[in-house]
């Protein structure tokens, strides 16, 4: 699609390849939001980084694309044991900065940030007007050793918390009490997501516990990016962060019953899901 056409959301990210023991699924919070965001009435956009073995045309489609050409697609190992994630991360694409963001998207009301490897350059921030800005921490809060096994780093949130109204993590980040409290000093609402125990929200100086839906987990990868997308799209209509928490804890449930993004739900699905039916 033209990048002319004005998104109701930009989703800035790294696409990836997660490698299964199936194969290889298409990954990355880019394109878990943006699908999601799709599935959910809105339009997205992506600035991404990827490389010739990603044809996004067919994965994303409908929705408008912005890549920044690298020699490999970011690339992750994703194992579970006893629920907890060991990820590998193989391959990194481009960083992404402001003069990737397409003139033409610069006025969109609303930004997701969904980093996977410390790829957003700060710029970004610089490249709007007054949007409200939605980020998920995961990717700046990763680093790797020699052996490419992915650790939690500490990360004082730089510019980024300054600049958005929620931001989301999980239990699988890593992250300590003390960082999440620095967190909450500065960031009006943080989604602090812990898989099948829930979620809870900090919002007003407070935080509040959120029960998870039931689900028959089959691949919890890309749940947060879900919850990420899904919370964003029920904030602008509802104004209410628990609301929105809710929303999103039940759009997260459905992803994670089937593999990669086959499991991304619709509205109908999740309303139907929250009013028990």
């Amino acid at each position: 699609m033209s990048n002319r056409i004005q998104p109701d959301v930009v989703v800035i990210g790294h696409v990836s390849r997660d490698v299964t023991h199936t194969g290889h699924v298409l990954g990355g919070g880019a394109a878990y939001a943006s699908l999601t965001i799709k599935a959910l009435g809105l339009l997205p956009a992506v600035v991404t980084s990827c490389g010739p073995d990603v044809d996004l045309s067919s994965v994303l489609p409908e929705i408008p694309v912005h890549v920044k050409p690298a020699g490999a697609t970011t690339t992750f190992v994703n194992t579970y044991d006893g629920g907890r994630r060991r990820q590998q991360v193989k391959a990194v694409a481009e960083t992404l900065c402001a003069s990737d963001v397409p003139s033409e998207w610069r006025a969109a009301p609303f930004v997701l940030l969904t980093p996977l490897v410390r790829e957003i350059d700060d710029s970004v921030l610089d490249a709007f007007g007054s949007p409200t800005v939605v980020a998920s921490f995961q990717g700046w809060i990763r680093e790797w050793d020699d052996d490419r096994v992915v650790s939690t780093r500490h990360w004082d949130g730089g510019r980024v918390l300054d600049n958005i109204c929620a931001a989301q993590f999980s239990d699988d980040d890593g992250v300590t009490p003390e960082q999440i409290e620095r967190w909450a000093e500065r960031c009006p609402v943080l989604l602090h997501t812990k898989g099948a125990s829930g979620s809870r929200v900090w919002v007003d100086g407070g935080w509040y516990d959120q029960p998870a839906f039931p689900a028959h987990e089959v691949d919890p990868t890309g749940g947060g990016d879900v919850f990420s997308a899904a919370f964003l799209v029920r904030f602008q209509e509802s104004g209410d962060a628990l609301d929105a928490a809710r929303f999103a804890s039940c759009a997260a449930s459905f992803c994670v019953e089937r593999v990669g993004a086959e499991g991304i739900p619709n509205r109908a699905m999740i309303e139907a899901r929250l009013s028990g039916d």
